[in-house]
């Protein structure tokens, strides 16, 4: 399974997560070490992907 890195805007703090799905526009990830999901969408290929989960911004940004 895939894993990437999200990073919290709120306090900048970075977590692991597994990649569940994911698509040009939309992607959904499972945070590591707990039972919350995140979907986080974009309008372009060229921004990052931001979801929101109790009352938190997450973003990540693909390494092209």
């Amino acid at each position: 399974m895939e894993k990437i890195e999200i990073t919290c805007t709120n306090n900048g703090k970075t977590k692991m997560a597994d990649v569940l799905s994911r698509n040009d526009k939309r992607i959904k990830v499972a945070v590591e070490g707990t039972q919350i999901t995140i979907e986080m969408g974009r309008e372009d290929v060229n921004k990052p992907y931001i979801g929101h989960t109790a009352g938190l911004e997450f973003i990540w940004q693909p390494k092209n």
